[in-house]
């Protein structure tokens, strides 16, 4: 048994006793294998579900109280069967890609929306004692105001965003109808090592280190980033601290970053200055969520969490982690077709 330890809120002082094994779907992918990670440092014993689809093996650490079981969230009796016996659930599997959405809308549907309500189905009947389900920022489309808190209105941007809505509504009407003890995280970016899809941070660090040119969407876009490890910690607060069912609670810096300026310091880190930045009209997204900024300010009261990692420095690890592990990019060995 694992005892919350004192770095939690006012509200949360008093310590979450959990059953020490948790179930993360999606656990190879870039915020799963961080999170695994995170969770085995714990002292958790870690049950993966994943189809392997995007996230890679080679992302999980060797541990024997680690363990991989492949299978896809779309099916029920799969997803049943591994739920029984796990008393605590981190719901990271989708299809997060949002390009990826444009072109395969039911896929992500399925995954992303009829996944998550497999996921749901499965821990109410299991009586299981708390799930933390992964949303996305996306969910709030364009700020109407900033910074943005949960009671932002959602307006998704595109079929990717649609599909986590969903999810997020599926997840409060359990809360509501069946008394599912869910917490809902709703992430703004994420970026850091293994990173497994070709998302801005990695592609741009990719072409900086390996392109002649760099060949770039729309640049005046502005996101709020948080370093993966923080992100994790997040998780794992959300995971342990005390009576937060039906919470809607929002991760991120509370600091916004535009593209153009990341770029900048990409190029400079990498010592890719000079190299030219080409417009390429194939990155440009049908309909850009402009700008994304969180208001922490729940995170910080309901569960103690507040990121350690200055933008900057996780940037340079997470550079020195691509140059240093130059084979196993994942999108590059998946030969994945899409970019940012």
């Amino acid at each position: 048994m694992i005892t919350r330890t004192a770095q939690v809120s006012a509200r949360s002082q008093e310590a979450i006793k959990t059953n020490n094994k948790v179930l993360v779907t999606g656990g190879t992918g870039f915020i799963g294998s961080t999170l695994v990670r995170s969770l085995l440092n714990k002292k958790y014993q870690v049950t993966i579900l994943d189809n392997l689809s995007t996230g890679l093996r080679d992302n999980l650490p060797t541990n024997n109280k680690l363990k991989l079981v492949t299978g896809n969230i779309k099916d029920y009796e799969t997803v049943s069967t591994i739920v029984h016996g796990h008393q605590n659930i981190i719901h990271l599997a989708a299809q997060a890609f949002i390009p990826f959405s444009y072109q395969q809308p039911i896929e992500v549907a399925q995954v992303n929306a009829i996944g998550s309500i497999n996921i749901f189905k499965a821990c109410t009947n299991h009586s299981v004692k708390r799930l933390v389900h992964i949303s996305s920022s996306e969910v709030y489309g364009t700020a109407q105001y900033l910074p943005m808190n949960e009671k932002h209105p959602m307006q998704p941007y595109s079929t990717y965003s649609v599909a986590k809505v969903a999810a997020d509504l599926w997840a409060q009407t359990f809360f509501w109808e069946h008394k599912l003890p869910v917490v809902i995280l709703r992430p703004f970016n994420t970026f850091g090592p293994r990173e497994s899809l070709p998302y801005f941070i990695p592609e741009m660090i990719r072409q900086c280190l390996k392109e002649p040119k760099i060949h770039v969407g729309n640049l005046e876009t502005s996101r709020d980033f948080t370093y993966v490890e923080d992100t994790a910690n997040a998780m794992i607060n959300a995971l342990e601290t005390k009576n937060i069912e039906g919470e809607i609670i929002n991760i991120g810096s509370g600091q916004t970053h535009k593209m153009k300026d990341i770029l900048t310091l990409i190029k400079q880190e990498t010592d890719a200055e000079k190299k030219q930045i080409v417009l390429d009209k194939n990155r440009l997204r049908p309909r850009d969520v402009e700008t994304l900024v969180t208001d922490n300010t729940k995170a910080r009261k309901i569960l103690g969490w507040t990121p350690t990692t200055t933008f900057t420095e996780g940037i340079r690890k997470t550079i020195k982690w691509y140059i240093d592990n130059k084979q196993t990019w994942g999108y590059e060995k998946h030969g994945w077709k899409w970019r940012y």
